[in-house]
C-alpha cells in the first residue's frame, strides 16, 4: 500500500513522468554518443610547407580492423603491437584518403608510434576488458612544396568500426584552433590554409636604369676614344701633306 503522505497529486503526476522520461533519454544517448570506445582523435598541424597528423585510437577502435591478435589466445601483448604497426600504416594509407593542393596524395610508409600508458614495453598482455583504456598515437610528417594551399580528409573506416565511432578533429594553424567531427554521415573536410603563393617579383627598374646608364656611358665613351683617334690621325696626315708640298725657301 502507498503512503498516502507521499503520494503525487493527481494532476502533476504527468509532469514528473515526461521529467523523468526527458532525464533517462539524455543519460543514454549521451552514453550512446560520447562513449570513449567509439571516440578515436586526430591532430592536424599545419604550416606553409609541411603537414603533421597525429591519429589517436584505443586498442578497441584498433582490433575491429585490424588483426592484431596473432596468437588467438584473446590478449594483447607489446610484440602484438609492434607486430602490426606497419599493418596500421598500410590501412591508414588505403582507408583514411589524402588530397593536398587537390591532387591525390597518400599519408607515406613511415610513421612514428607512441603507447600512451606507463611502461608499455613491460606491460603484461592485456584482456579484452582492457583495450578500451588503452590508447596510441600514429603520427605521420611530411614537407610539401612549394606551398601547402589547402587539402582534403576522408574516412572511410565505419565500416570496419561502426556506424557509432567519432573521430574528434583539430586543425592547428598559426596558433589558432579549428574543430571538425568526422562520423559515418560526414566524413570527410576539406581545409583552405589561406596561405599564398608570392607573387613574382617585378624586375628592379633602379637597377636596371643604372646598369643602362653604365652601358651608355661606357659606349660613348669608345666612341669620344675613337673620334679622338681618328681626328688626331687625321690631323698627322694633313701636317705630312703640307710639308710635302711647302715650297723652298729662297
Amino acid at each position: 500500500m502507498i503512503n498516502s503522505a507521499i503520494r503525487i497529486p493527481q494532476g502533476r503526476q504527468w509532469h514528473f513522468a515526461v521529467l523523468f522520461w526527458v532525464i533517462v533519454s539524455n543519460y543514454f544517448t549521451e552514453i550512446a554518443w560520447s562513449h570513449p570506445a567509439d571516440q578515436s582523435d586526430m591532430r592536424v598541424q599545419i604550416l606553409p610547407n609541411q603537414l603533421g597528423v597525429r591519429f589517436t585510437f584505443n586498442l578497441l577502435t584498433l582490433t575491429r580492423f585490424l588483426r592484431v591478435d596473432g596468437n588467438g589466445d584473446g590478449n594483447l601483448d607489446f610484440t602484438e603491437l609492434k607486430s602490426a604497426e606497419q599493418q596500421l600504416v598500410a590501412y591508414l594509407n588505403s582507408h583514411v584518403r589524402l588530397e593536398v593542393n587537390q591532387k591525390p596524395s597518400r599519408w607515406g610508409d613511415q610513421a612514428r608510434f607512441d603507447y600512451l600508458w606507463p611502461d608499455p614495453q613491460s606491460t603484461s598482455p592485456m584482456p579484452p576488458a582492457q583495450y578500451e583504456g588503452r590508447n596510441m598515437d600514429v603520427t605521420f610528417e611530411f614537407a610539401i612544396e612549394p606551398l601547402l594551399e589547402d587539402f582534403w580528409i576522408g574516412f572511410e573506416i565505419f565500416e570496419q568500426t561502426g556506424t557509432l565511432q567519432t573521430i574528434r578533429g583539430t586543425y592547428v594553424q598559426d596558433g589558432q584552433t579549428l574543430d571538425v567531427p568526422f562520423s559515418f554521415e560526414e566524413p570527410e573536410y576539406t581545409y583552405d590554409t589561406g596561405y599564398l603563393k608570392a607573387p613574382a617579383s617585378a624586375p628592379n627598374r633602379t637597377s636596371y636604369l643604372q646598369d643602362s646608364g653604365y652601358w651608355i656611358a661606357a659606349v660613348g665613351f669608345t666612341l669620344t676614344t675613337m673620334i679622338l683617334v681618328i681626328w688626331s690621325r687625321r690631323k698627322r696626315e694633313l701636317h705630312r701633306t703640307n710639308e710635302l708640298v711647302k715650297p723652298p725657301e729662297s
